[in-house]
């Protein structure tokens, strides 16, 4: 089920055994009016279609090798009012995740991503406002994907409880991103951090109502607690953002994930609405 994030808190299955192989297509798109700490654009504003591939496979019991490929699709607001549609890759994840604890309804992992620094970004900053929007979409919980210029590590936390038809997930990660370049965002554009860190928390109640059908709600929080650029002006360092979803068995090795987010407070308050789906086959 959930393995790494709060991203994919959504059941890809439902189905009792785990698969040594997984794969996965997931697709989102959503809008959103979110920070961009750039002195002459405080904000990225537009629409973010996020294509991510997904892969993952046991090759011993408990431990979990992962591979994540987003793509970003976005039209972007101009100053001018005018939208412009741009195409950029985020940065793809490679990650390892282990099952330390299993007893009763309670089981605990733990793993690590490494990012691959190829996230777009360009003299215009339309690369750079596109993952903006796409981060934003995510409710700012991605920064290891979409932050240019920096490479990317997180270690990440899951605890789910299991009894009867309930599960109840709980996720802690932290992106620790490493600069290595400023990503068209020079001194006279913005003013770049060697390091900065987040830390990302979420919870999810899920009830399964049928064979093939599971019900899900869900929260996170992201609390920015080393911005990767220094602040053009005063905001919250913490951002929330709700999901509900369901879950659909289609067949014994394959499973279709809804869902709906949107941030009630925060800098995306108001602004920021997502839909997403997310299609896994196993065996």
């Amino acid at each position: 089920m959930i393995r790494v994030t709060v991203l994919a808190m959504l059941a890809t299955r439902l189905a009792a055994a785990e698969p040594a192989l997984e794969l996965a297509a997931r697709a989102q798109f959503g809008v959103a009016t979110a920070p961009f700490e750039a002195m002459t654009l405080p904000e990225a504003k537009g629409q973010a279609f996020v294509i991510t591939g997904e892969g993952s496979y046991e090759p011993v019991r408990d431990i979990t090798l992962a591979l994540r490929v987003p793509v970003v699709l976005a039209s972007v607001a101009q100053p001018a009012g005018a939208y412009v549609d741009t195409a950029t890759l985020a940065n793809p994840q490679l990650g390892a995740r282990r099952r330390w604890f299993e007893q009763g309804a309670l089981a605990i992992e733990a793993g690590v991503e490494l990012g691959v620094p190829l996230a777009g970004h360009s003299p215009t900053l339309l690369a750079n406002r596109a993952l903006a929007i796409a981060n934003g979409t995510a409710g700012l919980a991605s920064p290891e994907l979409f932050t240019p210029g920096v490479v990317p590590i997180t270690p990440s936390s899951t605890a789910v409880w299991v009894a009867g038809p309930w599960r109840i997930t709980a996720t802690l990660r932290v992106p620790v991103l490493l600069r290595f370049s400023s990503a068209d965002l020079g001194a006279e554009i913005a003013t770049p951090h060697t390091l900065g860190i987040a830390t990302v928390i979420g919870a999810e109640v899920a009830r399964r109502l049928t064979h093939r059908l599971e019900l899900a709600a869900a929260s996170q929080v992201v609390v920015d607690l080393a911005p990767t650029l220094a602040r053009v002006r005063d905001r919250s360092r913490a951002q929330d953002l709700e999901r509900v979803g369901l879950g659909i068995r289609l067949s014994a090795s394959s499973a279709l994930a809804i869902e709906l987010a949107g941030a009630i407070g925060g800098e995306l308050g108001g602004s920021t609405l997502a839909l997403g789906a997310r299609f896994a086959t196993w065996r």
